[in-house]
């Protein structure tokens, strides 16, 4: 393998800086509107979470189509018994715009949800504050206890039919949003992040970690390599030197210098945290196997958590040895406390995305506005697309238990996806994918505009985190950039990126480590 590698580029959805990778180079119940004025007020983020067969800390369990919230430990009490809050109504309101709220009732602990004030909803209550979509990924919400309970002492929801008299509009000229829900056992409230505890026994199960097969997939794949504990470290090769980019990393062997491990059946890879450094060391691993369109490959990330600190540069991508005319794909990418993924190709001349291609992916927007050339030659930041989800990156991504990426690379072309953890395809989790099953990709490049096999050679599979480097700096004094609200200037107070990584290495503990569940590669 050769000793230098050219890395791709990426531009910020925001400003123009692009960087490039170089030197390698229930019974019915209504949702009800509560008559009281709301009581204390309290603001979180809103993440959402699916009923994933785990009975809640209130002892029922409910379907996604129920309009539910889990609140925090301090808001709920002992975490170990039903609270005498349960089934209260809450009202949830946008923080941006109070006028539009939803009536949930309180039936979960989300112990994992971070601030006092952060909170989970069901599905149906997420999409019903956020316009019928789950794209956000977080809401930045406020949110009150309106009434007394629901119900008492039983395991699954009373009717409430009695109360349908006093739902008879938008109280304080707010536009409430009602629903009528059923429930459906064994459905439960536990979220995808945050996991419920009650005095009665729950589920364990984390439904994005892929379990004993169940059969060969309907589309011919079969798992060729399972990278999971010490498989993963062993599959990679541990590169050495500065970090690409003008990046201040010390690639190092993360085995022998303690920084690649395992921990409980995850692979952790960290950073150095010594406080004061010239150079702070970090890793870049690169697969000791290369792949070509030929091999009719899929790629399954099963990913818990990634770095989510100012100056890091996390990603997972391909790359051949001749960047970039032997091409590159960006799987998972981003900076700094990006809270968007970045899903981008790089190559030579003639690879291309189309006009229409680029209006169908709904889910992502194109960086640069004229960034159908993915010839990297000419415009190191074209063909890159950033998730318009708040949760598929950094901070979002690990406060809503992380998720699944999975890349198509074949004859066909070129298509990425994302899942969020609690939402993983049953198909991939029983290691028998099935692609076609899984709706619109995220991304996609149809081998009519870059054909796969005239443009992508012998490419690499690279996990890694730069430090600093030119993507890193050029964002560093932005607000708002890849849906980062603050930037890294503001909130260390610290002038650049390099003079933060260098000089405050306890920052750069489990904030800065990838939590991998495993990699997972077919053929077919």
């Amino acid at each position: 393998m050769p000793s230098a590698r050219s890395l791709g580029v990426l531009a910020t959805l925001v400003v123009s800086a692009s960087a490039t990778h170089n030197s390698f180079k229930r019974v019915p119940q209504h949702a009800r509107v509560a008559a009281t004025k709301r009581a204390e007020s309290i603001s979180g983020t809103a993440y959402y979470g699916y009923q994933n067969n785990t009975m809640n800390a209130c002892g029922t369990y409910s379907a996604d189509a129920d309009m539910i919230i889990g609140v925090g430990a301090k808001y709920y009490g002992d975490i170990n018994t039903v609270s005498d809050k349960c089934f209260q109504h809450i009202s949830v309101a946008l923080a941006s715009d109070p006028t539009k709220s939803i009536d949930v009732t309180l039936t979960d602990v989300c112990k994992d949800c971070g601030a006092d004030g952060s909170v989970y909803l069901s599905t149906a209550a997420f999409t019903a504050l956020n316009g019928g979509s789950l794209d956000a990924g977080v809401l930045d919400v406020t949110w009150s206890f309106t009434s007394g309970n629901s119900k008492s002492g039983s395991s699954s929801f009373a009717s409430d039919s009695s109360s349908s008299g006093s739902d008879s509009g938008p109280q304080d000229g707010k536009t409430v949003i009602t629903s009528t829900v059923e429930e459906v056992p064994p459905q439960t409230i536990a979220p995808s992040k945050a996991k419920s505890t009650a005095s009665a026994p729950v589920s364990t199960a984390k439904p994005s970690k892929p379990t004993s097969p169940s059969g060969p997939s309907s589309e011919g794949y079969k798992l060729t390599n399972k990278l999971e504990g010490q498989a993963f470290l062993d599959f990679f090769n541990y590169d050495s030197g500065t970090g690409d980019n003008n990046g201040v990393a010390n690639y190092v062997n993360g085995v022998k210098e303690g920084l690649a491990y395992t921990s409980n059946g995850k692979v952790i890879l960290s950073v150095d945290t010594e406080e004061k450094v010239s150079s702070r060391k970090s890793l870049r691993m690169v697969s000791k196997k290369t792949y070509n369109a030929k091999d009719q490959n899929l790629f399954v990330f099963d990913i818990k958590s990634m770095p989510s600190v100012c100056g890091t540069w996390p990603a997972v991508w391909f790359t051949g040895a001749n960047w970039p005319y032997d091409g590159e794909i960006d799987v998972v990418e981003g900076v700094n406390a990006y809270n968007k993924n970045i899903y981008s190709v790089h190559t030579g001349s003639g690879c291309s995305v189309s006009d229409s291609a680029v209006k169908s992916m709904s889910k992502v927007t194109l960086l640069e506005a004229t960034g159908f050339s993915c010839d990297a030659t000419t415009d190191p930041g074209a063909c890159g697309f950033s998730d318009n989800s708040a949760a598929t990156f950094g901070p979002g991504f690990n406060a809503a238990g992380g998720g699944v990426f999975a890349l198509q690379f074949d004859t066909d072309g070129i298509k990425m996806w994302f899942f969020q953890a609690g939402s993983v395809p049953g198909d991939i989790t029983s290691q028998a994918p099935a692609p076609s099953s899984w709706g619109a990709p995220k991304m996609a490049i149809s081998p009519s505009t870059c054909d796969p096999t005239k443009f992508f050679h012998d490419l690499m599979m690279v996990v890694d985190t730069n430090l600093g480097g030119t993507f890193t700096e050029g964002v560093w004094g932005v607000d708002g950039a890849g849906g980062q609200q603050t930037s890294c200037k503001k909130q260390t107070g610290v002038n650049t990126a390099a003079d933060f990584v260098l000089n405050h290495g306890s920052k750069f503990g489990d904030g800065a480590h990838w939590e991998i569940n495993g990699f997972y590669i077919y053929n077919r």
